[in-house]
């Protein structure tokens, strides 16, 4: 298949502040969901208390990550950790990062800090910046349309240098060989990429889906674009 990305982003790590020492509770939080994560069902049941282990058995654990697994993706990190109380009992909660939607994990203790109760729930994303949807939506239309000097003029300096508008055109062609033609704008998310936000609009074409990936600078120029199969798409 031909290569259709173009400008890949460039992540810049950062030292980030020293992490506060966890409380036995959120050890045994995280654990769980880690054994959960990679299929330890017995494992993620040690913690469990006595009423609790007979109603989620390693069987119903194994069932329950097929639906993690479709609706949420793979399991990649633990972003935030919220403490809280519930019900008269501590609970942790664990917002965690997975490759299709983040998921809050509430996992509630009783009085002998064994896990009593487990919730979990996907967190929706927040909807899209107007200015940043209408400016991709905009890329997107002089790209399809073929006004590739008008699409220019939304890039940033760099950008204008990288994929001026013949080799904007060059990528047209390859996107229509291997996509077909546009038919419409299925679905639109936001996402971050400090100091980058990204805008990815999933894109109908009569071959298979698409996904568009505009990435604005602080300025809302476009600083890269990408154009590949859209996700779950070979």
């Amino acid at each position: 298949m031909k290569l259709i990305a173009s400008l890949l982003l460039t992540t810049l790590f950062a030292a980030g502040p020293r992490p506060k020492l966890q409380t036995p509770i959120e050890t045994t939080a995280r654990t769980f969901l880690t054994n959960f994560a990679a299929g330890r069902f017995d494992d993620a049941t040690r913690d469990f208390n006595d009423d609790l282990r007979p109603v989620v058995t390693a069987k119903v654990l194994a069932d329950m990550k097929k639906q993690f697994d479709e609706q949420a993706g793979v399991f990649l990190s633990v972003a935030e950790v919220r403490q809280r109380m519930q019900q008269g009992y501590r609970a942790i909660e664990l917002i965690a990062r997975f490759s299709k939607s983040p998921m809050s994990v509430v996992v509630l203790f009783d009085s002998a800090d064994r896990i009593g109760a487990i919730n979990a729930s996907p967190i929706a994303p927040p909807p899209a910046d107007p200015i940043l949807e209408s400016a991709a939506r905009a890329l997107l239309a002089n790209f399809v349309a073929g006004r590739y000097d008008e699409a220019e003029k939304a890039f940033d300096d760099t950008m204008r240098k990288q994929l001026p508008a013949p080799a904007m055109a060059n990528l047209a062609t390859s996107v229509a060989d291997t996509f077909g033609t546009f038919q419409a704008v299925n679905e639109v998310k936001q996402s971050a990429n400090p100091p980058y936000r990204v805008i990815e609009l999933t894109l109908a074409y009569t071959k298979r889906p698409v996904s568009f990936r505009v990435a604005f600078n602080l300025q809302n120029r476009v600083s890269a674009l990408q154009i590949s199969p859209a996700a779950g798409q070979p």
